[in-house]
């Protein structure tokens, strides 16, 4: 589902706060049944979530929780004792689908709480026991599995100086330190978390920021910290409290420590760049068309979501990108394609898996043997990866314990364990020999007690002898009259006399009995006991184990750009510490995939603090040009090659963007507004370092008014700021400029135009060339778009 689709979806839900609860106790109920009564004494400590309250082959829920979450569902809402007074909302569904039923509660933003059964209804005396065994929100899922693979799924958190964030399914922690309020909802918004904890004291303040940056996530006040390690700041320890309320102690073991990341050394990519530039999401909602689709190689999961945070923060210390097109450059040399290394590698990494979610299950009180034969799989083809990518001997110690891990695993686990525990059959024969012992008794009890028949035969001299069994006695042996003067009486123990035989025990017997009854039990335990140990074994190396599975994923991700260099012929970009941007035949590598024909490459050229003037129609190539070239600096930065034959770019600190119009109607908010306001926001931010984009700024007012604001801004730009700008514009009057600023460079797109039967017809050639352009086309543009012949030749 798209990010999009998912807003729409959750808007009523999402609203940063609770889950509103309205009308707890029934209208009338005179006297509660004891199993409601047990219901709502649950509800009553957890009135913030839906419960899901297990009746035998059902997980029910009850009042305003059926009413909300019976449309999420899509399920039918009935009712109990419907022809009374007491009307009790109800819906339900199967205990089998839980996992699917839940993530779509999430997804709308609830929380929920399961309240299973914890005795046996067969063995229950009176009312069945019932507890709450999990709470669960869109921060704390029931399955991994169930979640967009390609995303992070964040718990935020933000104190007066720090935002932190915690994906408790991989593990991932890390926090920035930003003094800036609005800068620190910034990152809430672009990261996308899912949960924000706060406070009561701060809770006004942080959903007012939220709505600021239009971030729909859950708001949970959660008050208490987690442990104190380090010099983690205030976030870290609430969002770690939050995750140990929901999911115990046991999630310390699967996350890694919290990481601080420097914001100083990135490139900083306002949430307008992100969806002017269609990074992520189109303007319709969808991943296709996006840069990321398009320029996405990657065969892991984990590979995918590293790469699309390298996209969301790009390198902006030299040393630190050339470090990284290294790496990706060392994949496109001859000597790795003629060997086969780098597919090899990639074959390879697409064994891997999702090993960071799969690490994740660990601490997750779903993690079955299935998902620990995932991981020794996962270990397996990451293990191969560093064999491949020799990156063994750097990760040595790392690569020892991925190896135990994966040969406990593979050694103690059959290869194609049961999912649930309670079936067992779990545990390799050969591992302990108590168990052994067990699984025989359980699965050859039939041989041991013929082999016992046979044994007393012997002893006894009696042929006829049959060990027997009934629900009775258990096993016994039976011997008929005609034998019973041979019975050793020292050994047997006679139970029973009939007309024409007697039945008997002995101790071996017995202690046989015993055995065979308790072995299948007993069997059960050990292996779940064996499991959780194995569970607890594997957890304890789960950091060492993230550690290396992160390795794995920025092997995938540099092998992956090294095959998007190959595939589609990008270059290595040329870093200018001069401030230069020299780009020849530049692409722009989404349009680039979906054209049939060979898309129209351009050369730029602008020196440090230029600015780029382009004139001319819509439709001629204008906005193309400008976000395939802001493109190629996000790709630069990232560490990847760029579309084009030849690259040489500046180091930018910030990237800006005023392209298209994105009303927030919605928000009382005019295209013309929210135009201004992106304007103003990059006129106060923007340095000589940053690359400024405006498209068509101030045409959403009077022909005037707009052109005034057009120069004005521009010239703020290349006298305040000294910025590199490209400024799109139809205020032809504006090329006068260069005159006036030498740095102000014109530019148009080429149109050929000829005359034909019918009138002058033109054909947009979509390349750049000097100076600015001497028509603005528009009829032409208007006759091309199907207006009626009337109204262009009125016009």
């Amino acid at each position: 589902m798209t990010t999009a689709a998912q807003r729409q979806l959750t808007a009523c839900a999402l609203r940063g706060s609770a889950y509103a609860m309205e009308n707890l106790e029934p209208k009338v109920q005179p006297k509660l049944s004891p199993m409601m009564q047990q219901y709502w004494d649950v509800k009553a400590a957890h009135e913030d979530k839906i419960i899901l309250f297990r009746m035998g082959d059902f997980f029910e829920m009850f009042h305003r929780d059926a009413e909300t979450a019976a449309p999420v569902l899509g399920i039918a809402l009935t009712a109990r004792n419907k022809n009374s007074a007491d009307v009790t909302p109800m819906c339900g569904v199967p205990h089998h689908s839980i996992a699917n039923s839940i993530n779509k509660l999430l997804s709308a933003g609830y929380k929920v709480a399961i309240c299973d059964q914890i005795e046996d209804p067969k063995f229950a005396k009176g009312l069945v026991k019932r507890a709450i065994t999990r709470i669960l929100s869109p921060g704390v899922v029931f399955d991994p599995d169930t979640l967009d693979a390609l995303n992070p799924n964040y718990i935020a958190s933000t104190d007066s100086k720090h935002v932190s964030f915690l994906d408790t399914t991989t593990g991932e922690a890390f926090y920035f330190q930003v003094k800036d309020e609005a800068r620190r909802n910034r990152l809430l918004a672009s990261l996308q978390a899912v949960e924000i904890i706060t406070t009561s004291q701060d809770k006004e303040r942080v959903e007012a920021g939220l709505k600021a940056v239009g971030l729909q996530a859950l708001l949970t006040v959660h008050e208490d910290l987690g442990p104190a390690f380090g010099d983690w700041p205030e976030s870290a320890r609430r969002v770690l409290g939050y995750a140990t309320y929901m999911q115990g102690e046991k999630i310390l073991e699967t996350l890694a420590p919290f990481e601080r990341r420097e914001l100083l050394d990135r490139m900083e990519l306002p949430s307008t760049v992100v969806r002017h530039l269609e990074l992520f999401e189109t303007y319709k909602g969808e991943t296709n068309g996006t840069l990321f689709q398009a320029v996405n190689r990657c065969k892991t999961s984990a590979g995918a979501r590293l790469f699309k945070s390298w996209l969301q923060f790009p390198l902006s210390q030299p040393e630190a990108i050339e470090r990284r097109l290294d790496h990706v450059e060392r994949w496109t040399k001859p000597q790795e394609l003629s060997s086969g290394s780098l597919k090899e590698v990639r074959q390879a990494l697409g064994q891997l898996g999702d090993i960071q979610r799969r690490l994740g299950k660990l601490g997750n009180p779903s993690c079955n043997p299935r998902d620990l034969i995932a991981l020794a799989d996962s270990l397996e083809a990451g293990l191969e990866v560093c064999r491949l990518a020799n990156c063994e001997e750097w990760n040595a110690d790392l690569v020892e314990k991925a190896r135990k891990v994966l040969n406990e695993i593979r050694s103690t686990l059959v290869d194609e364990p049961p999912v649930q525990l309670k079936n067992g059959g779990l545990i390799r024969k050969g591992v302990n020999a108590q168990l052994d012992e067990l699984i025989d008794l359980s699965t050859n009890s039939h041989e041991l007690i013929m082999q016992l028949e046979a044994r007393e035969k012997e002893l006894t001299g009696i042929t006829s002898l049959k060990v027997r069994f009934n629900n009775v006695f258990g096993y016994y042996i039976e011997i008929t009259n005609t034998h019973k003067d041979k019975v050793p009486t020292d050994r047997y123990d006679r139970k029973q006399t009939l007309a024409n035989a007697e039945r008997y025990l002995t101790k071996e017997l017995a202690e046989l009995e015993t055995k065979v009854l308790s072995a299948q039990s007993k069997r059960l335990e050990l292996e779940i006991a064996m499991f959780t140990a194995l569970v607890a074994s594997c957890l304890k190396e789960t950091r060492s184990l993230l550690g290396i599975a992160n390795s794995w994923a920025e092997i995938d991700v540099v092998t992956a750009l090294a095959c998007l260099a190959i595939e589609q012929n990008y270059v290595r970009p040329q870093l200018s510490l001069a401030g230069n941007l020299n780009l020849r035949a530049s692409r722009h590598p989404v349009i680039e995939q979906a054209l049939s024909l060979p898309f129209v490459a351009n050369d730029v050229h602008l020196a440090k603090g230029g600015t780029l003037l382009l004139t001319g129609p819509n439709m001629a190539g204008k906005s193309t040009l400008m976000r395939q070239i802001a493109v190629s600096a996000i790709l630069a930065q990232t560490g990847s090659f760029v579309p084009a034959k030849e690259a040489e770019l500046p180091v930018f600190d910030r990237l800006f963007t005023r392209i298209g119009a994105s009303d927030f109607l919605s928000e009382g908010l005019s295209t013309f507004m929210v135009e201004m306001k992106e304007t103003a926001e990059m006129l106060q931010m923007a340095t000589e370092n940053s690359l400024v984009i405006l498209d068509e700024v101030g045409r959403g007012t009077s022909t005037y008014d707009g052109m005034s604001l057009a120069q004005a801004i521009l010239e703020f730009l290349v006298e305040n700021k000294k910025s590199m700008t490209l400024f799109a514009t139809h205020y032809h009057e504006l090329t006068e400029l260069s005159t006036a600023y030498p740095q102000v460079v014109n530019g148009h797109m080429r149109i050929h135009e000829e005359m034909t039967s019918s009138g002058p017809e033109i054909r947009f050639l979509h390349q750049l060339a000097k100076g600015p352009a001497n028509k603005s086309y528009g009829i032409h543009v208007g006759k091309l778009a199907g207006l009626p012949s009337s109204v262009t030749k009125r016009a």
